[in-house]
């Protein structure tokens, strides 16, 4: 089986991502969330299984050399 497979990691500034109206949020979440319900894992079951079914988001503080927040699931 063929599969489309996404890879997607953005940094977006905290003021710039403030910024965008919640309902736009909201629409970019729920599309998310659909694509996901379609993914599955690739070779799942075996040795070389891959976790294909990932959409998470959290506070990155690198830049300020702190932690950052837990990853929470989209």
């Amino acid at each position: 089986m063929s599969l489309i497979r996404f890879s997607l990691d953005l940094a977006i500034p905290e003021a710039a991502y403030n910024a965008i109206p919640a309902a736009t949020k909201t629409a970019i979440r729920d599309r998310i969330r659909q694509l996901k319900a379609y993914a599955v894992k690739i070779n799942a079951g075996q040795a070389n299984e891959e976790m294909t079914v990932r959409a998470v988001w959290h506070l990155c503080r690198h830049d300020t050399g702190e932690s950052c927040n837990p990853e929470q699931d989209v």
